[in-house]
């Protein structure tokens, strides 16, 4: 069985910076397992600058942070498996992975990283059933499908927004010539805009209906129209689109932790970390999976730091 100093499970930028934290500070023998065909994650399809002010000095698009942190671990010789998953992790840390080429294999390591992100689940941002009808998106999906595989969700498009990400949509989809007949938000727009959505906005006539909440979806086999309720007046009012974008929440990808029986918030559905380690001696956890429904807000990951207080485990367990 192959031996590793460290193993990081999760090839997103937060992995990705873990490990290059973890060789910088002299662990030598590293392997990060990536369950996707490349490395990066989510950041793959962020291509507006605001990633990797840390490194670089400026702020950079997603896949420009990605290929700058993937060189940096080509150069330390860190092992990378790419479009493998891994299916279970034993108590000493041997680790049972699987792939297409090698099949079901085994490793062994000194420290483990989880660094397995978190996933888009639907938290009620609207009250009504949405399952039946095409043209509903997440803000997730729809930035991979706009961004990385060249389609807009559809002609005349209302997105539901919480944050900065609603109005990084709505300026994508008008850019690449699709309409946005409203973004909605439940809250009043002056205590959400800051300096960021104002330079997403400037200059796009984007209708943004504030107090206001989705109420009932009309269609066929697609949305076609949607009512809207103004929480402040009590009126509501109809919208013709054909596609809903809708802001959900995140839950941390925390299988792994639950077969190792970690600490696990109740709550929030994330692994208890102290300066990133877990409750299990030798395995910590970094990014997403410890930022649970914060992920879309982070403005810096914290791979790096994890990193080196693997590093440093591993140095003084030799």
């Amino acid at each position: 069985m192959l031996e590793y100093d460290l193993a990081v499970i999760g090839g997103g930028i937060a992995g990705m910076t873990a490990a290059l934290g973890a060789v910088k500070n002299g662990i030598k023998k590293i392997l990060i397992f990536e369950r996707e065909h490349s490395l990066g994650g989510i950041l793959n399809q962020c291509i507006h600058n605001a990633f990797g002010e840390n490194f670089l000095g400026e702020k950079v698009t997603g896949p420009e942070y990605v290929n700058f942190i993937e060189e940096k671990l080509k150069k330390f010789n860190v092992d990378i498996k790419l479009k493998t998953n891994v299916i279970d992790i034993t108590d000493d840390n041997e680790i049972t992975y699987v792939n297409s080429i090698e099949g079901s294999k085994e490793i062994k390591a000194k420290a483990i990283i989880l660094a397995t992100g978190a996933r888009e689940v639907y938290t009620g941002s609207v009250i009504v059933p949405t399952h039946g009808l095409t043209g509903i998106f997440t803000l997730g999906s729809v930035h991979r499908l706009i961004n990385l595989e060249g389609y807009l969700p559809g002609k005349k498009t209302v997105i539901i927004a919480k944050n900065k990400w609603g109005f990084l949509v709505a300026r994508r989809i008008i850019i690449e010539g699709g309409s946005v007949e409203a973004v909605i938000i439940e809250d009043e727009i002056k205590d959400l805009i800051d300096k960021e959505i104002e330079s997403l906005i400037d200059g796009f006539s984007i209708e943004i209906l504030e107090n206001s909440r989705v109420v009932e979806i009309y269609g066929d086999s697609r949305v076609n129209k949607i009512k809207v309720l103004n929480l402040k007046e009590d009126i509501t009012s109809k919208i013709e689109c054909d596609s809903l974008i809708l802001s959900v929440g995140f839950r941390p990808e925390n299988k792994l932790a639950k077969n190792l029986k970690i600490d696990i918030n109740k709550n929030t559905l994330i692994p208890e970390t102290k300066e990133f380690e877990t409750s299990k001696v030798g395995v910590f956890a970094c990014g997403n999976l410890i930022y649970g429904k914060l992920a879309l807000i982070m403005e810096e990951k914290d791979g790096l730091n994890c990193g080196i207080k693997a590093a440093n485990y591993i140095k003084n367990k030799i």
